[in-house]
């Protein structure tokens, strides 16, 4: 088939649940994915040794906190998640450690062994904000975003109140407001950090939001991929297609309307109804033609912003798990899902973003990581182990990104030392492969993932909302009739929510006036 009801651009998790909402509402539809699989960040490959499975980009997901793995069924196409009981631990070198716990009590536990205070008010912000405002949460997230003067008169209440205060203050002022702790307040910091948020002004909303979400990180059984995975098989089964290693070349527009896509070989595939691209913005416009969105909304997606950090990855295969000397302090320590390392506070931390804004590694790494086979065997051959860290990093190295692969190795050493020294047992024999995934590989897999940007552009107030990725295409749609956007550069942004599919999907079936089968989730309001 060359001839669809719609094309979708880019088989990222986002462009192909996108596809398959639409596929299941009964339309036509071919998504074309450049790699050789489909996924995007929902990646997993073979980078170490044989039979050691590693996720390249996303590892923590929140997918199922929202609507679509229920709409789509996943399940039945093999997607499972595991939520360990002990989320998060954030080490520190004195040998302490912070851990989060899916009960919130146990949480409040560990965190009054640093303040009593900072105990209480975790209890007061995890009834609020995960779970009283859940579904409010939600509503953010899978819908249209709206302007602030439409949000404020939907958010009533001292919860309204409360939420509407974090949107002007930067990421730290947001924390600090609330905890007293150097530790507590580097656990939250360091999160906020890890899926790409900066400190400055305007990005204080992201922590309720993080709130709602911190203690419900699930692992994906079997890889990132099995998501992608899952979704190609709905949209097949609906009898979509999805062409991979297949470049577009050219959306097609002819007078203002959107025709198709031109692939790299020549063929082209013709669109009906819609084409929706799940790139990032600034390459949907080049594609389309910037002559087709007008000079001033071209210039403007041409000033868009990437992300200020990125992350260096160093992958282990190992012949047992990381033991962390904090588990004297706290054994739960050794059964963390997520664990961060390398700042001990926010000055610390504010230093290591400051060295990465220059372009050079921290004078210590700092940044996450995890072992997912402590919850899921089947990432590695029997009684064997994979792990990484994948600490904040700049993405032109000492100027140039092309120092990341003359580095690699000497990278990799200094990661490997600087993990031994909160796990000791990674300086021994247990080590059995090992391979760095750089910036510069984040943006030769991902190619939307600009300059290393793994959440596909900067989080800052003129990129947030219906700003995203600017004002005049805030809403999923374009100025060439039957264009749009569902990708990552798009409200409400990356990692793996599914989201701007999602709302993408919901915009093309509104304007091409289907019924949606599924029940769309609910705009926020809150009225309490």
């Amino acid at each position: 088939m060359t001839e669809f009801d719609g094309v979708v651009v880019g088989g990222g998790h986002n462009g192909l649940t996108c596809a398959a909402y639409l596929a299941k509402a009964g339309l036509s539809v071919a998504v074309v994915e450049r790699n050789e699989v489909a996924g995007g960040g929902c990646s997993t490959q073979e980078l170490t040794l044989p039979g050691f499975r590693h996720n390249t980009h996303s590892n923590y997901h929140f997918l199922a906190e929202g609507p679509v793995p229920a709409d789509l069924e996943l399940h039945r196409y093999g997607l499972r998640y595991v939520y360990p009981e002990v989320q998060h631990a954030t080490v520190f070198r004195d040998g302490r450690a912070i851990t989060v716990y899916t009960d919130a009590e146990r949480t409040a536990e560990s965190f009054a062994r640093f303040s009593k205070t900072d105990a209480d008010r975790w209890r007061e912000l995890h009834a609020r904000y995960a779970e009283a405002a859940r579904e409010l949460m939600n509503g953010f997230l899978y819908s249209r975003p709206l302007p602030p003067q439409a949000l404020a008169e939907r958010l009533r209440g001292d919860l309204g109140r409360d939420l509407l205060g974090y949107v002007p203050l930067s990421l730290y002022e947001a924390v600090d407001r609330n905890f007293e702790s150097e530790q507590v307040r580097v656990l939250f910091k360091s999160f906020l950090h890890a899926i790409s948020i900066e400190n400055v002004p305007g990005t204080g909303g992201f922590f309720p939001r993080l709130l709602s979400r911190i203690a419900r990180l699930g692992l994906p059984v079997g890889g990132a991929a099995n998501v992608a995975h899952a979704l190609r098989k709905v949209v097949e089964e609906h009898g979509g297609t999805v062409v991979t290693g297949g470049h577009v070349e050219r959306i097609l527009v002819d007078d203002g309307r959107v025709t198709g896509v031109r692939l790299a070989g020549g063929e082209i595939l013709t669109a009906r109804r819609f084409v929706a691209s799940a790139v990032d913005a600034p390459q949907t416009v080049r594609l389309a033609g910037p002559e087709n969105f007008g000079a001033e909304i071209a210039a403007k997606v041409e000033r868009y912003k990437w992300a200020g950090h990125s992350l260096v990855s160093l992958h282990l295969a190992l012949e047992e798990a990381p033991r962390y000397r904090a588990a004297e302090f706290e054994p739960d320590v050794d059964r963390a899902f997520l664990f961060v390392i390398g700042a001990d506070d926010s000055e610390q931390l504010g230093r290591v973003f400051d060295r990465i804004h220059e372009g050079r590694l921290p004078d210590r790494m700092a940044g996450n990581g995890a072992c997912p086979t402590l919850f899921d065997p089947s990432y590695a051959p029997d009684g064997k182990h994979v792990a990484f860290w994948w600490p904040w990093a700049p993405y032109d190295l000492g100027g140039d990104a092309a120092n990341w692969d003359r580095l690699q190795e000497e990278v990799g050493e200094r990661l490997l030392a600087e993990w031994a020294e909160y796990a000791p047992n990674l300086r021994g024999r247990a080590v059995l492969g090992r391979r760095v995934f750089s910036p510069l590989d984040i943006e030769r897999h991902c190619v939307n993932m600009v300059r290393g940007s793994h959440h596909v552009g900067a989080y800052e107030p003129s990129q947030l909302g219906g700003n995203r990725p600017v004002p005049e295409l805030g809403q999923y749609r374009t100025p060439v009739t039957g264009l749009y956007l569902c990708g990552a550069s798009s409200h409400p942004g990356g990692s793996v929510s599914a989201a701007p599919g999602y709302n993408g999907a919901n915009a093309i079936a509104a304007d091409l006036g289907i019924t949606p089968w599924w029940t769309p989730v609910p705009e926020p309001r809150w009225d309490g």
